[in-house]
C-alpha cells in the first residue's frame, strides 16, 4: 500500500500489471514450480537486440545454454551480464565461481561466434569489487524483472523464490518501455560514473550495450571485464559434475557419473546449433 511506500523514493511504475513466477521443490506433499526457470528461458529466446543482466551467480547450465542459443544466431541479441568478481561465503566460491569459469570457458570459446556476450564487474573508485546481490533481467525496452532468483541450479530448483516482472508488450503497456529503458540505462550509469542520459546518448549512436559500455569504461568506478580464472583438476571436476549445486532434489542422489553435467550438455548443444546451421547453408 501507499503508507509502505518509502518517503522520498520516487516509484517507477504505477498501478502496472505484473507477472509473478515462482521456484519451488517437490517436497513432501508439495509440487515442484519452475516458473522463474521456465520464463527465464523464454524471455533469453524473446530478446531481438539486448538482454541485461545482473545476477549473484553465473552457474546453470539450462540458462548457458539457452544464451548459447541466442548467441549462435546471426540475428541474435547482445548479452551483458554483470557479476561480483568472487562469490561470498565457505562453499560459495568454490561452487560458484568455478562454475561460472567452466560455462564461461565453454560459452567464450565455442558459443559466441559473433561477439555478442560480456561478463563484467562493478568497482569502487579505488578499484575495489562492488558486491553484486541484484537478480534483474531486461530484455531490450520491453521486458524488467526482478526477484530473488540467481541463476544457479539451487535457485532455480532447490530453494523456494519469488519474482515480478512487467511485459510493455501485453495490451495496455506500451508506455512501460520509456521507463524500462531508463532502468536499463540507469543501471549501466551507475555502475560507470556517467549520467543515464550520456549511457542513453551512447546506444542511440553505437546501436550496441557493448559498444557503449566499453566507451564509457574508465579509471576509478567503473565495469571491469570478467577475467577467467585457470581451474586446477579438482574445481574442474567439482564444477563439471555440480556436486556443490546439484539441478534439483532428484539429481542430489544420483551417481555423479550419471548426472548430466555443467558443460557436457553445453557443448553438445552448441555443436548441435552448429550442424543445423552449417546444414541449412
Amino acid at each position: 500500500s501507499e503508507a509502505c511506500w518509502p518517503s522520498g523514493l520516487k516509484p517507477d511504475f504505477i498501478e502496472r500489471d505484473v507477472a509473478i513466477s515462482r521456484s519451488q521443490p517437490q517436497y513432501g506433499g508439495q509440487h515442484k514450480v519452475l516458473e522463474i526457470e521456465h520464463l527465464y528461458l523464454d524471455l533469453i529466446h524473446r530478446a531481438e537486440r539486448f538482454l541485461y543482466i545482473e545476477s549473484q551467480y553465473f552457474a546453470s547450465r539450462k540458462i548457458a545454454g539457452a544464451i548459447a542459443d541466442r548467441l549462435g544466431q546471426p540475428d541474435g541479441p547482445e548479452i551483458v551480464i554483470v557479476n561480483p568478481i568472487k562469490a561470498q561465503g565457505s562453499i560459495e566460491p568454490l561452487a560458484m565461481d568455478s562454475a561460472r569459469a567452466r560455462l564461461m570457458q565453454t560459452l567464450e570459446d565455442e558459443g559466441d561466434p559473433y561477439g555478442r556476450l560480456r561478463m563484467y564487474h562493478p568497482v569502487t573508485p579505488k578499484e575495489r569489487g562492488i558486491y553484486v546481490h541484484a537478480k534483474i533481467m531486461v530484455v531490450d525496452d520491453r521486458v524488467v524483472r526482478v526477484g530473488s532468483s540467481n541463476f544457479n541450479n539451487r535457485s532455480l530448483r532447490l530453494d523456494t523464490e519469488c519474482d515480478v516482472t512487467i511485459d510493455a508488450e501485453l495490451p495496455g503497456e506500451e508506455s512501460a518501455r520509456a521507463r524500462i529503458a531508463a532502468i536499463r540505462n540507469g543501471l549501466i550509469a551507475e555502475h560507470l560514473g556517467v549520467t543515464t542520459d550520456t549511457v542513453a546518448e551512447r546506444i542511440e549512436q553505437t546501436g550496441s550495450l557493448i559498444q557503449t559500455i566499453e566507451g564509457l569504461r574508465g579509471s576509478g568506478k567503473t565495469l571491469i571485464p570478467y577475467d577467467r580464472p585457470e581451474l586446477g583438476r579438482f574445481k574442474t571436476w567439482l564444477a563439471d559434475h555440480e556436486v556443490l549445486d546439484p539441478a534439483g532434489p532428484e539429481e542430489m542422489f544420483e551417481p555423479l557419473d550419471q548426472r548430466p553435467g555443467l558443460v557436457r550438455g553445453l557443448q553438445r548443444r552448441i555443436q548441435t546449433r552448429r550442424r543445423r546451421w552449417y546444414g541449412r547453408k
